[in-house]
């Protein structure tokens, strides 16, 4: 996919409207991970070395009208951290001061909108509102791939008001990344996917089964799939109108002669809540239990598919990672994607589990890439147009 690139763009003295993806996870009013807000500082610096006006417009969380628990004066705080420059902030882009305030500014020099989801009118197609926001820019770029699958105005309908418009460096790095497992990978390809809902996952299921030599199910849409083969799966988390979908699954992959792996032992209990683990066979769970994580051997297994691998993708947790007691299998099999990217394989990870797993056992730097966008990265391995990028599709 050809995108228009930053250096496409005359930037100097011009006000740019930045589309930034810093929806972070915040607990107890503190920044938990930054990864998405530090990955934006490249192309700020590079804005501001050109001489332009940046005017960042972003988000944060769900919120339902003005909510000051998602409001973007801590994201603020985070920013100037790192760019180690004071931050306009604009607590409404409506008011005539506000328009005054972003005028008066100097170039170089930086703004930012207050949350743009704080306005309905952002989640509704609204093309006057894209109107309303273009009028603060000369130039569009958007840098958040995390939200490139969104249809929000000012993700697609707002760049296209721009005749210069381009992808920043980070939305630029995922789709060389994520572009080069479709249109060259080396084989084996191990794609491992978990999470929870065979639903969310079935289309890059369905798509991967092209491309890749094996596929790795853990979490827990491995129960849909076990309980389409007839094993008795106890509590375990499953969706019964998907058992046909993975009926369909196992026989494109039987077509295609690709691999899927399922898990033949897990750690059981009665509630989520249980600090003890117990492992089983697959055709051992009772009908009081449910399967939490994957067991020994399952890692074993996985991990030696992994290793031998000239290309690992992975996205979702293989068990309920939020318990310790059920990390292990997480863990294990990010350790084993850490071994295979020393071994020379193409590593790429993305999904808040996946990259917290990651994160705890310190292997940040030891995949290829590791993606800021999990619904995002899935959209586009699933073959799905992102709207966010088609706006910046160098032929449109």
């Amino acid at each position: 996919m050809k995108i228009r690139e930053l250096d496409s763009v005359n930037f100097v003295r011009k006000r740019v409207l930045l589309r930034t993806d810093y929806n972070v996870p915040i607990e107890d009013g503190k920044i938990t991970d930054d990864r998405r807000i530090e990955s934006t500082v490249k192309t700020i610096n590079y804005l501001l070395d050109k001489q332009a006006k940046v005017i960042i417009v972003s988000h944060l969380g769900r919120p339902k009208g003005r909510d000051e628990k998602c409001s973007l004066k801590i994201i603020k705080e985070n920013l100037e951290k790192h760019l180690k420059k004071e931050i306009t902030f604009i607590d409404d882009f409506r008011k005539d001061d506000a328009r005054e305030k972003v005028k008066n500014l100097g170039y170089p020099s930086i703004a930012m909108l207050e949350n743009i989801r704080f306005y309905p009118e952002e989640q509704k197609n609204d093309e006057a509102f894209a109107k309303e926001i273009s009028e603060y820019g000369d130039v569009y770029v958007n840098d958040g791939f995390g939200v490139a699958h969104r249809n929000d105005v000012s993700v697609y309908a707002l760049p296209l008001k721009f005749k210069e418009r381009a992808a920043g460096f980070l939305i630029s790095q995922e789709v060389k990344h994520l572009s080069h497992l479709h249109e060259e990978p080396q084989m084996p390809y191990v794609f491992l996917v978990g999470g929870a809902k065979v639903s969310t996952k079935v289309q890059i299921i369905d798509n991967i089964l092209d491309h890749a030599s094996t596929v790795i199910i853990g979490g827990g849409l491995a129960f849909t799939f076990l309980k389409a083969q007839g094993f008795n799966i106890g509590k375990s988390l499953f969706e019964e109108n998907m058992l046909r979908e993975c009926s369909r699954i196992f026989a494109k992959s039987r077509e295609k002669r690709v691999n899927i792996l399922l898990p033949l032992d897990f750690a059981v209990a009665k509630s989520r809540e249980e600090s003890v683990r117990r492992e089983v066979r697959r055709d051992e769970i009772a009908d009081d239990e449910m399967a939490l994580d994957i067991g020994d051997l399952s890692v074993e297994i996985f991990k030696s598919a992994i290793e031998n691998a000239k290309t690992v993708v992975w996205n979702g947790p293989m068990g309920y990672f939020e318990n310790p007691a059920f990390a292990y299998g997480t863990l294990e099999v990010a350790k084993s994607i850490a071994l295979a990217t020393k071994s020379g394989a193409y590593t790429v990870a993305g999904g808040g589990d996946s990259c917290a797993a990651i994160d705890q056992m310190n292997l940040t730097d030891s995949f290829t890439y590791i993606s800021t966008g999990g619904g995002a990265m899935l959209e586009f391995l699933s073959g799905i147009e992102l709207p966010g990028l088609n706006a910046l599709k160098a032929d449109k």
